[in-house]
């Protein structure tokens, strides 16, 4: 039997609109808080990676001081995340999210989880696992230690 050729451009491709379309579930809403794509970012990953401190935030968003500091400061004018001063180290400051800033991030969240499940069961793979070995094999190529900060 031959070897069939892989298409990698349509994969590429592929990956490229599949992340489009799930980037665009939270964009409408994010659109609806009139927050922008810093502010969810931000949001999630101190929902999910509560105490963060602000350097860490900024190599997990792959974005500069500059660029964080005023969506950062617009959440915490909204009451959605807080920063408090660390208690080992005072220079540094911790990031949390408020109830007010999950409940948004909840929302965001669900579209997308919904969306997620949908193509997870259409697929076969009702719970993600195939979906995650791949992601987690893109993922841990950036940052082992952040992910296991997620388990």
């Amino acid at each position: 039997m031959a070897d069939k050729k892989v298409d990698f451009d349509k994969k590429l491709a592929l990956f490229y609109f599949g992340y489009r379309s799930f980037i665009k579930t939270a964009d409408d809403l994010v659109e609806h808080y009139q927050l922008s794509k810093v502010h969810r970012r931000i949001l999630f990953f101190v929902v999910r990676m509560p105490g963060l401190t602000v350097k860490e935030l900024l190599d997990v968003l792959d974005i500069t001081k500059q660029a964080l500091n005023r969506p950062m400061q617009e959440l915490v004018d909204k009451g959605w995340v807080e920063t408090i001063q660390n208690s080992e180290d005072k220079r540094k400051k911790n990031v949390y999210v408020t109830a007010s800033g999950k409940a948004i991030d909840d929302k965001i969240s669900a579209a997308q989880i919904e969306k997620m499940q949908t193509i997870f069961t259409e697929t076969g793979d009702p719970t993600g696992e195939v979906w995650t070995a791949i992601m987690e094999k893109y993922a841990v190529q950036i940052d082992k230690d952040f992910l296991k900060r997620m388990d």
